[in-house]
């Protein structure tokens, strides 16, 4: 379990970062800036409440979407755990 734990967010690092990235090559024009809204939110909320810099609010917004979207990577490989096993009985 603590291997898929570990790919599940080494796969929320990857896309957080991707989408992180996305939106400041094209300016924060695009579709894509939706999707890192998680950590946004958060980063938001936390310079509102303490007005550090702005370097540790996008730390934070990172680090949210990491683990928003490592949980989700961790429901699709537990159901493709789940399907694999399935299939794998039904045909012994």
């Amino acid at each position: 379990m603590k291997r898929i734990l570990g790919i599940a967010l080494a796969i929320g690092v990857l896309v957080s970062t991707v989408f992180m990235a996305i939106p400041s090559m094209r300016n924060g024009t695009s579709d894509w800036s939706d999707l890192e809204m998680p950590g946004m939110t958060a980063a938001y909320f936390f310079w509102g409440a303490v007005g550090d810099p702005v370097f540790l609010g996008v730390a934070i917004g990172w680090a949210v979407n990491a683990v928003v979207y490592g949980l989700v990577a961790l429901v699709i490989i537990g159901a493709l755990k789940i399907i694999s096993a399935a299939v794998r009985k039904i045909s012994n």
